[in-house]
């Protein structure tokens, strides 16, 4: 859901992600979609609300191998009042799991910062990354839960200790995918 949910073309009936685009243009929201359907059908490359093969071709899934250490899981109550306190120079509000999963990059950036580069752990180590709740939901079929880990040791110049441990394409028949295809009402070839 993570990649996919930014190829929705239309959420509720509405195609609502291109409505700023159509806004710019100064032309009602359908005229632009049936501007876009016209000429992607003209060209015959693509089809609207069609994710192309070139999606899954280039990505795969992986299976890693991480350093022990600990996750900052910043959905938790604890961390999104400790967050609060270490970000209340650049707040207007107190901070709440609206913020650590919304739109304005500048301020989850600015999270993922602090986390990163401020914050020491109870036992002495620092944290390996965060883990939260996908703001896509959390399906019957799996977890939900997205994590981002920092390449603390590479950044430094030293062996990065993560390892790839499997690679394995994305099909068309993987049901995780399929899945995702599915809430996003999208198609692929």
């Amino acid at each position: 859901m993570e990649l996919l949910a930014p190829y929705r073309t239309e959420v509720q009936g509405q195609r609502r992600a291109l409505q700023p685009l159509a806004d710019s243009l100064g032309v009602p929201l359908d005229t632009l979609w049936r501007d876009i359907v016209d000429e992607w059908d003209t060209s015959g490359t693509m089809k609207a609300s069609w994710l192309p093969t070139s999606f899954r071709d280039g990505r795969a899934l992986y299976t890693l191998s991480l350093p022990q250490g600990w996750w900052v899981d910043i959905t938790t109550t604890e961390t999104i009042v400790a967050l609060g306190d270490l970000l209340e120079d650049h707040l207007d509000e107190p901070l709440t799991m609206s913020h650590v999963s919304g739109e304005d990059r500048l301020l989850t950036t600015k999270i993922a910062d602090v986390l990163r580069n401020d914050v020491t752990l109870d036992d002495g180590s620092l944290p390996r990354g965060i883990r939260f709740v996908s703001k896509h939901g959390s399906p019957s079929s799996g977890s939900g839960v997205c994590w981002a880990y920092w390449l603390r040791e590479h950044d430094s110049g030293l062996a990065e200790p993560a390892q790839v441990i499997n690679r394995q394409a994305i099909e068309e028949t993987n049901a995780a995918f399929a899945a995702a295809l599915q809430f996003c009402k999208i198609k692929t070839r």
